[in-house]
């Protein structure tokens, strides 16, 4: 069961921060190092200097980025630049933005969920989790003992009894409110105990399936383990976002893949290799291939290719050529298309692995436009442009206990960091 549970957030505090754009970041796994200057630039309490500080030459075990974190968090309580709440609350969290010519909105919520291991209760995971990012949220949540970032999940609401029920609660004035990224984001904080039951309720049959935190939440599950079950009893729940995986608000975006240390032999029997799986087709130009691309989407596996020199190709599976044996009750498993493009044309045409590059460097992108002019520019030999999973199928697959490759899903837009956090000490 899905157990819901309020609890009293620590905020900024608007008496004297005035304009919250300023202080909040994206997810911290977002931020290139350019992006991370800009943030500790624009203002002193920026949430950058906790979720993602600078590194120092002069280190140590005892001053560090971590210790750095957990000074400023808690110089910002003392200071009265951050306050916590009164009541425990559940915050409704709205986003609105624009898509593809259409404002669209996706109303969800942030609270507590209790800690379980994935796949063995209501949580479920979709990516696989390496050793180093959690290595590094586990030391800054031992540090700051905090969830400071609330993890993406997603749940299904066929019927969108959730969605009317925050609705009905958040028509007033919203707590917060602050455009950031071309994102209008609003949040309302509800102690209203009819509600908070009403919510926990319709929430308590449902699965959450991580969408973005999955370094996150196993390093929550780690520091419950290290400081045992009863030291802290706080540390059993992670903070969370859950919004419907039905809403027209929740998008997936692709991320492409580029692809450089490609053996030239091997690249230049490239298409050929290709042809044994796929329809090749040349495209003339790269609106040509994008809207190619995008008209296959749902309908065929196809990937979009890029090799320099104006040469751009549309790959179109060719379904007889693969064999595939689906596990019950679920579409195949190893047609999703990202899934085809690491086990088949990364893993068996080109050698890479992505666990073991063994010097075949990946670079993942979301920017069409980079991912051309690095191969143009001879920096890399291929880009691979790829259409976005479907919502439904992510969910497929983690309700199924199968995890997608690294980098398969990019959902948006994120829930922004800064806005609310939860503290395991009080204070």
């Amino acid at each position: 069961m899905a157990e819901i549970i309020p609890f009293r957030g620590l905020r900024y505090n608007q008496e004297r921060i005035k304009r919250l754009s300023t202080v909040v970041t994206p997810p911290y796994d977002v931020i290139s190092l350019e992006r991370q200057t800009q943030l500790y630039k624009s203002d002193s309490h920026n949430f950058i200097r906790v979720i993602l500080g600078k590194e120092n030459k002069r280190d140590n075990q005892a001053h560090n980025r971590y210790t750095r974190a957990r000074d400023f968090l808690q110089s910002w309580i003392k200071r009265g630049f951050m306050v916590k709440d009164g009541k425990p609350a559940l915050y409704i969290y709205e986003q609105v933005y624009d898509f593809k010519g259409k404002k669209l909105s996706r109303l969800g919520f942030i609270g507590l969920l209790k800690l379980e291991r994935p796949g063995k209760g209501t949580v479920f995971p979709h990516e696989k989790t390496f050793c180093k990012p959690k290595e590094d949220r586990l030391n800054l949540l031992k540090t700051v003992k905090a969830n400071l970032c609330p993890i993406f999940s997603v749940y299904i609401d066929n019927n969108f009894q959730i969605d009317r029920l925050l609705h009905k609660y958040s028509r007033g004035r919203p707590l917060q409110s602050l455009r950031f990224e071309g994102v209008e984001n609003r949040l309302w904080r509800i102690d209203d105990k009819s509600f908070i039951q009403r919510l926990a309720g319709l929430m308590s049959d449902k699965n959450i399936f991580i969408a973005d935190g999955h370094h996150r939440y196993e390093a929550a599950r780690l520091y419950r383990k290290l400081i045992g079950k009863t030291q802290n009893r706080k540390a059993d729940k992670v903070m969370m976002y859950f919004c419907n995986l039905k809403s027209e608000g929740l998008k997936i975006l692709p991320t492409h893949r580029v692809v450089r240390h490609i053996p030239e032999g091997t690249l230049q029997k490239l298409i050929p290799l290709l042809g044994r799986y796929f329809m090749v087709r040349g495209c003339s130009s790269r609106k040509e291939l994008f809207g190619r691309l995008e008209a296959a989407r749902g309908s065929a596996c196809a990937f979009g290719l890029y090799l320099g020199n104006r040469r751009f190709y549309l790959l179109t599976l060719i379904k007889q050529k693969v064999k595939c044996a689906p596990g019950p009750g679920m579409k195949c498993y190893s047609r999703l298309d990202v899934v085809l493009l690491h086990d088949l044309i990364f893993d068996k045409l080109l050698g890479i692995k992505e666990e073991k590059p063994a010097g075949i460097k990946l670079l993942y992108t979301r920017d069409e436009s980079e991912a051309i002019a690095l191969v143009k520019a001879g920096k890399y030999q291929a880009a691979f442009f790829m259409n976005p999973p479907e919502p439904s199928q992510v969910s497929a697959i983690a309700s199924r206990l199968k995890t997608m490759p690294h980098k398969s899903t990019y959902f948006y837009p994120k829930p922004i960091s800064g806005l609310v956090i939860n503290q395991f000490e009080e204070r």
